[in-house]
């Protein structure tokens, strides 16, 4: 035995190799995986989040230009404005409609913006700021932005940078002609300054620190926060190519400084190009990190290992190596040996399952005629305990034959009903009974019932046929029967009637006793409802609580009685069990009949 054990290898070794693995594999494995999923996963999420950005951005900046457009477009088709622009002469009085119609126009954002009007002729010009020397038409009547006017009715968008006197810096011109028979007879502008892209850009919500960049179809920055430093007013040819390479994909990478650059270009007859940059570094930084944990923890489990695995190998396998001494001396036939057991775990567990085995296959012999006479002892003490309900039994017979020998008939009629019941009693140990004997025992007691109260009720019974034969928990019918007499029929005025219906339906038996007596009220009925469920029962509702108790216990929750009732029509009982051709659980019968009626 122990030469063929010197080739193979020990617990102790093989605990310990698993050791090892398990506190290397996974950290090495999980540290690379997460190193690779999250660096890819962080940028992917960068990406989409800079992309979102920048539409975000897009769309606002969009909205801002258009809002201009749409009111300058307003402003342009007026028709008191036109006439009073038209007219040779323009009063004072027109200055001023003309005037407030331009505030009333930017809507308290003349502050923010900077509107001019003025004539095709040169004859007239009126501004909520200064006038630029850009826009003296005498000079400048086909360049800028009115030959873009002149050669595209409507309302145009300019590239027009300029700083004002007060110092504001202006990006974008939005004009329109005002026309009047078919002609120009006046210019209408409002310039846009790059605060205002600011603002509409810093609206946005994001959670990246983005900076932002817009051009214009001519590539021209109309508004710069990122290539500020290279003091270049517009994209230079390789970034412009790297841009058109991305395609769909709108997003490029920079090495100088690292980071994501991402665009859109907003909708309409002149489209801008908005950018965002996003640094790369958080992302990189975020990576390292993880790289250098998962080393570091890596190589801490080595270490620890090496150092501590072999004392918890030895710790863990020394109850083992107990156990197994134990088992070879009772293979030796020591019966006596057992495992000194100190530990609380699955090795303390099988110790003590060993002890405790051990001790039964001690005791075994000594105590199996042991057993067989305490069986037998409570054999005779079962049967001594049937003396004294055959007596009762049998002195009932003794009184219904007197009875019947001097003609009393009803006396007769219900010792002979009680005397079933009692017989029903003693024979029937089974926790089931068929329903067929279940209602021949309720036929039993309301015979008894109806001699009690002389005729006061009468009763119908209508159980189907198909569920005679199924199983339901004995004693379940007979106290519904004998609730709805006593609180329903036995204080009732008149002759009241009592019905029993039985039948299946969607693999349920249902029954239901119905009687019109005096009714419960409301307040009654949900007092006997909690008693039904309450751990105390009330000495109205204890017939009714048991029922429901033993059926949820044999069947659950989804199946118990059911009571409705309103005071002077009737209550309704309705009892749901399970339709079932089997009785319920490991039963024994008490014996036949004629076993009973020998042993009185």
């Amino acid at each position: 035995m122990r030469s063929e054990r010197k080739g193979k290898i020990s617990f102790f070794s093989r605990l310990f190799i698993c050791f090892a693995v398990i506190s290397i594999v996974p950290v090495v494995v999980l540290g690379t995986l997460t190193y690779t999923i999250s660096s890819n996963v962080s940028m992917r999420n960068v990406e989409d989040q800079s992309y979102k950005t920048v539409h975000n951005a897009t769309v606002s900046l969009d909205r801002v230009i258009g809002e201009y457009r749409s009111a300058l477009s307003y402003f342009c088709t007026d028709d008191d404005m036109i006439n009073q622009v038209s007219s040779s002469t323009i009063t004072q009085a027109n200055r001023t409609s003309i005037y407030q119609k331009m505030y009333i126009l930017l809507a308290g954002k003349s502050t923010k913006v900077a509107m001019h009007l003025i004539k095709a002729d040169g004859s007239f010009q009126l501004s909520t700021s200064d006038i630029p020397d850009v826009y003296n038409i005498r000079n400048h009547s086909d360049w800028g932005v009115f030959r873009k006017l002149n050669a595209s009715p409507g309302t145009v968008t300019y590239s027009n940078h300029y700083i004002s006197k007060s110092g504001k810096s202006y990006c974008m011109a939005v004009a329109n002609s005002i026309m009047k028979d078919g002609k120009v007879i006046a210019y209408a502008i409002i310039d846009i300054p790059s605060d205002v892209f600011q603002t509409a850009l810093d609206t946005v919500n994001v959670s990246l620190p983005v900076r932002y960049a817009v051009v214009d179809e001519n590539n021209y920055f109309l508004y710069d926060e990122i290539f500020s430093s290279q003091n270049v007013s517009f994209l230079n040819t390789d970034l412009r190519n790297q841009m058109l390479q991305a395609g769909e994909n709108r997003h490029i990478y920079l090495e100088k400084p690292k980071q994501i650059l991402s665009w859109d270009v907003t909708a309409g007859d002149y489209p801008i190009r908005v950018i965002s940059s996003v640094p790369v570094e958080l992302v990189v930084i975020n990576s390292n990190y993880i790289m250098e944990t998962a080393i570091a923890v890596a190589l801490g489990s080595i270490i620890l290992c090496v150092l501590i695995s072999p004392m918890l190998v030895r710790r863990l396998t020394k109850p083992l190596n107990t156990i197994v001494h134990t088992m070879n001396k009772v293979q030796n036939g020591d019966t006596d040996a057992r495992v000194d057991v100190h530990n609380d775990d699955e090795f303390g567990y099988i110790g003590r399952s060993l002890n405790a085995m051990l001790d039964r296959l001690n005791e075994l012999f000594t105590t199996n005629l042991e057993k067989q006479n305490r069986l037998r002892l409570a054999e005779l003490k079962s049967l001594y305990s049937q003396i004294n309900p055959h007596f009762l039994y049998n002195t009932l017979d003794s009184i219904k034959w007197l009875a019947k020998l001097n003609g009393v008939d009803d006396i007769v009629l219900i010792v002979s009903q009680l005397g079933k019941l009692l017989k029903y009693s003693i024979r029937n140990q089974k926790e089931s009974v068929q329903i067929s004997e279940e209602i021949g025992l309720v036929g039993s007691y309301l015979s008894i019932q109806k001699i009690r109260y002389d005729d006061k009720f009468d009763v119908s019974i209508q159980v189907h046929d198909d569920i005679m034969d199924c199983y339901v928990p004995k004693f379940i019918i007979q106290p519904i029967v004998e609730n709805a007499i006593i609180h329903g029929i036995e204080d009732k005025i008149g002759k009241a009637h009592l019905a029993i219906r039985g039948w299946h339906e969607e693999n349920q038996i249902i029954f239901e006793v119905e009687d019109n007596g005096v009714g419960i009220s409301e307040e009654k009925l949900n007092q006997i409802m909690q008693s039904a469920h309450a751990k105390s029962l009330d000495s109205d509702s204890i017939g009714i609580a048991n029922v429901d108790k033993r059926i949820k216990l044999y069947y659950g929750e989804d199946y118990g009685l059911d009571i409705q009732s309103q005071e002077n029509v009737g209550t309704i009982t309705r009892i749901t069990m399970p339709f079932s051709t089997l009785p319920l659980g490991n039963e024994t019968v008490g014996g036949s009949e004629n076993d009973s009626s020998s042993s009185r």
